[in-house]
């Protein structure tokens, strides 16, 4: 096993905001190097760790990953921009799969599922429900169009919101 000293730490980068206070601390004991920032203005701090390997700060978003961690965000932590969340979005469509077999005996839509989410949110589809869409084996449930948020679950089991963040200036 190799052991670490202060003589090997990994590449790092330090960001010049004009106002913010910078210090480095390199780690005795991993290669790791923590960038704090510190804006004396309002007394906000953020700390930007680069390392080859995760903690808990990092995860848990104490601490920012210094390999991904964005200027704006840097300043956004320090109180000097905003930022605002925008969603990611998609279109949904009621349909479920079938056999080939029994979608061959099924009336077919006019459309091909493609077509389908060509079509604006808000389109009705309620007169093809119970058909195939053209080419298929996708059942229209009927219904209509509708723009959904995109989720996943997060490392605690809690659905959450995909998306980014815009960043604007105070």
């Amino acid at each position: 096993m190799q052991k670490f000293n202060s003589k090997y730490n990994v590449n790092y980068k330090v960001e010049n905001i004009e106002g913010i206070h910078t210090s480095i601390s390199k780690s005795e004991t991993t290669e790791s190097v923590y960038v704090y920032y510190r804006n004396p203005e309002n007394d906000n701090s953020v700390t930007v760790r680069f390392s080859h390997h995760e903690n808990n700060g990092v995860k848990f978003g104490d601490q920012l990953d210094g390999y991904s961690a964005t200027l704006n965000e840097i300043k956004y932590r320090l109180g000097l921009i905003n930022r605002r969340f925008i969603p990611e979005k998609r279109k949904t469509i009621n349909c479920y799969r079938v056999k080939k077999v029994v979608a061959a005996e099924m009336i077919e839509a006019p459309y091909t599922i493609q077509e389908l989410y060509a079509m604006p949110i808000g389109t009705d589809l309620s007169e093809f429900k119970g058909m195939v869409a053209k080419g298929s084996n996708w059942v229209i449930d009927g219904g209509i169009i509708v723009e959904e948020n995109i989720t996943r679950l997060d490392c605690f089991g809690n659905e959450v919101t995909i998306g980014y963040f815009e960043y604007f200036e105070n």
